[in-house]
């Protein structure tokens, strides 16, 4: 049943069954959308027919009474005697069963007579219509006025017409057999009309077909809406408060200002429509049943021969080249079978002659592998073990026959300082980030270098993973100690005779041991300025020395920017003169800041005579600083040679001088400037260009302070404004 997996398999019966299934569905859903509206067509018809024949009864309805009630009150218009009036109205009511009872009002609305029909129970007790609406709105016009008279059984109609100035005749009329006559109406048994009046309130409709809710709200249904404000009959759509779906027409009603509604369900009335939809439905799929199945059985015969193709495929990608294909369909699919053999053939003859260059390619790497002494160790893309030499193995204390290839390096080896110095380096391979590790023990000095570079492909557009490399630096690290014990003992030596001879020759200059002649003066003070010289390079020297051990500590305290860089300017001046150099200070204001003053001070002295020292004679020097926000920004930039750009990266190096720009110094001044900006939790930079001098920038906090154990921190509101 591997063929129920196969992506063509899947794809081609998607496409027999999208292709066998969209033209039926496109022509049934055609077809039942014309037999549909058709449907709908024909039963808004009907329904619209019905509102308007409904319409055009009620309105016969009421015209036909008010011509009844004209011609009778025309009579009593005349000359007759009162008692033919009286008989007159009396043959009126027992004529015309739709009316119920005639008074005769006075102005104020009492009785003065009144007849009643034999449907309504009469008194001779008069009664006082002053209070009733039609009434009301009588008096207000004094023209003839017809209302409704609500009912919790039936409601009726009553007429209020004026005979002379102080008679008003009041008819009320029964709407029981217009009642009768719009309850009968229906529409295929589900359908049925409605009379609403000009607020949209049903007068007449069928028992039953309304509950008290829909009553309550019948005037809010959108069809109601729209029939009162039509002028002629439509249809709609819609749904009521209980969201039950109808179709139905509508008709005004001129004579009450309401009108004729015909409602019926939505289902009952596009019946025919559903069942006609759902039999194209079941023939739909039919008809896709049929032809999946059609396709099943087409594409499970495409589809054998492509899966024995690829298993043979999967077997010769394993390194089986013995694997042939049998298909016999006798088409393209047997052709490609044959073709695929050849090729087969053609791999396993290629295989052959590949064994013995893989082997001997395999014995060189090995063979330069374990040659070189540094431990080198290649990993993938997931952190897995895919090379390692032999060196690996010795400083992992592994046995050389140990299985790590393919396991990662918390399975490979054991835990200990070196495996994590492997791990957080391969984790940022570049040429810049190494791990340095003492592995001393009194017996024995041992320092390594683990670092590691991406491993790319020959194209170098991919990484294929990281080669990391395990460098032993022992005899490095012992010569840099040498070197700097050295380094320190010649300072000491060096030092204190300095010190003594920079005394003895101030005394001479003062005269103490006699007044010297002005040859003289000027020997010693040459002598004086060569010691003062090499008495700051074994203070940059020692300096070094005591920032390396950690034990310069900074004395902060409110100070001027202005001022430090001032007094620089004052103890480098005499030697600016000589070169005829203009120095200038560039400072809005003084800028007080919490910092070191006799450290920044050799960082202004430090910059400033390096300044002095390239720039030619006639130059210009600015020392500026300046409020950035939440740090102070300060530059010292000359007029002089420039930096090369190779040599800006590592210039503020121990020992480090521009090669062909050697005017004297230890290469100290600018280590020990960096460390000293450092110190203040800021930073120091160059930017130069050959012939365009050098500026050389660093930056200086605001809100330092010493915490409890005096190391420099930034406070708080700096430093998340810092961030």
């Amino acid at each position: 049943m591997t063929w129920l997996r196969s992506g063509i398999f899947r794809r081609f019966l998607l496409v027999m069954g999208a292709l066998s299934l969209l033209p039926v569905a496109l022509l049934g859903y055609h077809l039942v959308n014309l037999s549909r509206v058709g449907i709908q067509n024909s039963v808004l018809e009907l329904q619209t027919k019905l509102a308007e024949k409904l319409s055009q009864q009620v309105d016969d309805y009421f015209n036909a009474a008010n011509s009844n009630i004209s011609f009778a009150l025309s009579a009593l218009n005349g000359s007759l005697p009162w008692s033919d009036k009286q008989k007159l109205l009396e043959s009126l009511v027992e004529t015309n069963a739709a009316i119920q009872k005639i008074s005769m009002l006075n102005p104020q609305g009492r009785e003065i007579v009144k007849i009643c029909g034999p449907s309504l129970p009469c008194d001779d007790k008069l009664s006082a219509y002053s209070g009733e609406k039609g009434f009301l709105k009588f008096q207000k016009t004094g023209q003839r006025t017809v209302a409704l008279l609500p009912d919790k059984n039936l409601p009726a109609l009553c007429f209020y017409i004026p005979l002379n100035k102080s008679v008003i005749a009041r008819i009320l009329m029964s709407l029981e057999t217009l009642a009768s006559r719009i309850s009968s109406e229906t529409v295929n048994g589900t359908g049925f009309a409605v009379l609403v009046d000009s607020r949209g309130n049903p007068l007449f409709y069928p028992s039953g077909r309304l509950s008290k809710s829909d009553i309550a709200s019948f005037h809010s249904w959108p069809i109601v809406a729209d029939a009162l404000q039509a002028t002629s009959v439509g249809s709609s759509e819609f749904s009521d408060s209980a969201g039950m779906k109808y179709v139905g027409a509508y008709a005004p009603v001129a004579s009450i200002g309401g009108a004729v509604i015909i409602l019926q369900p939505w289902r009952d009335a596009y019946a025919s429509a559903i069942r006609m939809k759902q039999d194209a439905m079941s023939a739909v799929v039919l008809v896709l049943v049929f032809c999946l199945l059609a396709a099943f059985f087409l594409a499970r015969r495409l589809t054998r021969p492509l899966l024995t193709l690829t298993r043979a495929a999967e077997a010769v990608s394993a390194g089986n080249f013995q694997t042939t294909v049998a298909v016999g369909t006798k088409d393209e699919l047997q052709e490609l079978a044959e073709t695929f053999n050849t090729m087969i053939e053609k791999l396993r003859h290629y295989s052959d002659l590949q064994v013995d260059r893989i082997i001997a390619e395999e014995g060189k790497r090995n063979a330069l592998l374990f040659s070189i002494d540094d431990a080198i160790l290649m990993l993938d893309q997931d952190g897995r073990i895919q090379l390692a030499n032999r060196r690996v193995f010795e400083l992992f204390g592994l046995e050389a026959d140990a299985s790590i290839e393919g396991k990662s390096l918390t399975d490979a080896f054991p835990e200990s300082p070196l495996r994590d110095a492997v791990a957080a380096v391969a984790q940022k391979p570049r040429a810049d980030f190494f791990k340095d590790l003492n592995l001393s023990t009194k017996n024995k000095h041992s320092s390594l270098r683990v670092g590691a570079q991406h491993v790319v492909s020959p194209q170098g557009q991919s990484h294929l993973g990281v080669i990391v490399a395990i460098r032993d630096i022992t005899l490095e690290k012992e010569l840099d100690k040498m070197k700097e014990e050295f380094l320190h003992s010649i300072t000491h030596d060096l030092r204190n005779p300095l010190g003594s001879a920079i005394g003895f020759l101030d005394l001479l200059l003062k005269g103490t041991a006699g007044v010297l002649s002005p040859a003289q003066a000027n020997m010693v003070s040459s002598v004086k300025r060569s010691s003062s010289r090499l008495m700051s390079m074994v203070n940059n020297i020692l300096d070094i020395a005591k920032m390396e051990a950690g034990k310069i500590r900074l004395q902060l305290k409110p100070i001027s920017l202005a001022g430090i860089a001032s007094r620089s300017i004052a103890t480098l001046e005499s030697l600016a003169l000589n070169k005829r150099i203009r120095v200038e200070l560039a400072a809005a204001e003084e800028y007080t800041a919490e910092v070191d003053g006799d450290l920044l001070e050799r960082v202004f002295t430090n910059l400033l005579g390096n300044a002095i020292k390239y720039t030619p004679e006639g130059g210009n020097i600015v020392i500026s600083i300046k409020d950035d926000g939440t740090i102070f920004t300060c530059c010292v930039s000359d007029s002089g040679e420039g930096i090369p750009q190779e040599y800006l990266g590592r210039i503020f190096a121990k020992f480090e001088q521009v090669t062909g720009q050697r005017k004297g110094g230890t290469g100290l001044g600018l280590t020990i400037s960096k460390f000293f900006v450092e110190a203040h939790r800021g930073k120091i930079w160059v930017e130069s260009e050959v012939g365009k001098g050098a500026r050389f920038y660093f930056t200086i906090p605001k809100g330092l302070a010493l915490d409890a154990e005096g190391n420099v921190v930034i406070q708080a509101s700096q430093a998340e404004s810092v961030s």
